[in-house]
């Protein structure tokens, strides 16, 4: 993406720029985004704010966490599913992007993937935090 950014900065200044770089940044981003959210919910490399919950008792702790965890999963689920969906439709309405002409559907379906991937992660959040719950 970087090189693609440059590469058109550098291009305006001594001619014309590359048509569509703005749609394919777009579409990278997007793709390295998802396909990067399971593996930072399983290294747990996102920002917690939990200056209020540190202070609860551990087991009320714990069930919040259960409360978050489901409602990520749920949430995220339905994206997920909505995702496949609308790439599915893109496929068979053959669907092109505005500026590149190219169909789209597989840069949706690879985002469909890795927000499928960071819903496994969750759900696999949720279930041990709901163990944990019911042994303490």
């Amino acid at each position: 993406m970087v090189f693609l950014v440059v590469g058109n900065i550098v291009m305006r200044q001594v001619s014309s720029s590359f048509g569509g770089t703005t749609e394919m940044v777009g579409w990278l981003t997007a793709v390295v985004v998802a396909l990067s959210l399971a593996y930072s919910q399983l290294t747990k490399a996102h920002i917690e704010l939990d200056l209020l919950v540190e202070h609860l008792p551990t087991r009320l702790q714990s069930v919040l966490y259960v409360l978050v965890s489901g409602a990520s999963f749920l949430f995220f689920s339905m994206v997920a599913w909505k995702l496949w969906e609308y790439g599915f439709s893109a496929m068979q309405r053959g669907s092109l992007s505005q500026t590149l002409r190219i169909a789209f559907y597989p840069i949706v379906y690879l985002v469909a993937l890795g927000f499928s991937a960071f819903c496994l992660v969750l759900l696999a959040d949720f279930l041990s935090s709901l163990k944990k719950v019911v042994t303490q």
